[in-house]
């Protein structure tokens, strides 16, 4: 077993059933307003959170009702989207007609799926979904291409059955990413209500959503693969015109550690090593334990406008790497 992934690894051997499997198999009520919708979904989550702790694969031999606990998640989203908070940035524009930051409206789009074999090893083969656009604005984004366009819309069913499919050939996870997968949250959801495998989501964020948005995909979310970019709020304002980055990434963290597991990712970056990497370690030392996952990245690559930014317009020389992994072995005991 893979210390701090047990449930995950448990999913994968039929142990366990993946959290939206469960959800999809607690009946509920229907209602028409959000505020009715929002107290059947909080009583919900009280049976979901019982029948999680007892951890029995064999709830995934019921019958899934016609109308369950994930159908009531999607249609809150549907709803919260004619105001929509998904993100700590709570635009609150009507997303039926306009966009907000993400540039989103109703209709999803991604990019491209595939099994990916460049993931942490814990998580290969991962069927990677690269949706389009992102609740940030990084100025390095390597993904720049994915997040600044529409592709291909992503139709529920079908997306289902390509999750399915891939999981036949091999797949551990559904990997949700992008771009960002948070600002998609209704479409995803909508998804999972067709997918048919027993397969763990594993939700590749920036980890910048709202307590809104949270609460209700923390019941589907099996893996918590969260970007912990920075280790202050002023790096985080100039280089992805994030405001409160701190306050939310480690709120949403901590959250995440009580409703799911957790991989962190932090890509290391040019004369960033006092004043982000260095912080971010120590935080995920002293808040989170020794059951979450770390990976330290150094493939940081100037790119998109990078290289307005002269401090970051190269890649990392090996004195600011091996500063990193001296800074990472000083905290390893409370991060393995």
């Amino acid at each position: 077993m893979v210390l701090g992934l047990e449930r995950y690894e448990a999913i994968n051997f039929g142990e366990a059933a993946a959290k939206f499997q469960i959800a999809k198999r607690i009946e509920a009520e229907k209602a028409d307003e959000l505020e009715e919708m929002l107290k059947i979904h909080e009583k919900l989550k009280r049976e979901f959170k019982r029948i999680l702790q007892q951890d029995d694969p064999s709830i995934l031999k019921q019958k899934e009702p016609e109308y369950s606990f994930l159908h009531l998640k999607k249609d809150i989203l549907y709803k919260i989207l004619k105001n929509c908070v998904f993100c700590e940035r709570k635009c609150e524009v009507n997303r039926y007609e306009k966009v907000g930051f993400c540039k989103c409206k109703i209709t999803s789009y991604f990019s491209s799926e595939f099994l990916h074999m460049g993931e942490e090893p814990e998580l290969i083969p991962s069927h990677a979904v690269f949706f389009n656009r992102c609740t940030f604005a990084c100025v390095f984004c390597q993904n720049y291409d994915i997040v600044y366009t529409d592709d291909y819309i992503v139709e529920p069913k079908e997306l289902a059955y390509l999750i399915d499919l891939r999981r036949r050939q091999g797949s551990r996870n559904v990997n949700l990413v992008g771009g960002n997968p948070d600002q998609h949250s209704h479409t995803i959801l909508e998804t999972l209500i067709y997918v048919k495998s027993n397969i763990p989501v594993v939700w590749n964020s920036n980890m910048y959503h709202s307590l809104e948005l949270a609460d209700i995909i923390e019941d589907v979310v099996d893996i918590w693969l969260g970007d912990f970019k920075y280790g202050n709020d002023l790096c985080a304002m100039k280089y992805s015109k994030a405001p409160r980055y701190m306050e939310v990434v480690t709120r949403n963290f901590l959250r995440a550690k009580d409703n799911g597991e957790l991989l962190i990712r932090h890509l290391v970056m040019p004369n960033h090593i006092d004043c982000c990497t260095e912080k971010v370690v120590e935080w995920c030392s002293k808040n989170l334990g020794r059951n979450v996952r770390f990976n330290l990245m150094f493939q940081y690559y100037p790119t998109f406008k990078a290289w307005d930014y002269p401090e970051i317009a190269r890649r990392l020389n090996g004195e600011e790497m091996k500063k990193a992994l001296q800074i990472a072995r000083k905290w390893l005991d409370n991060l393995v």
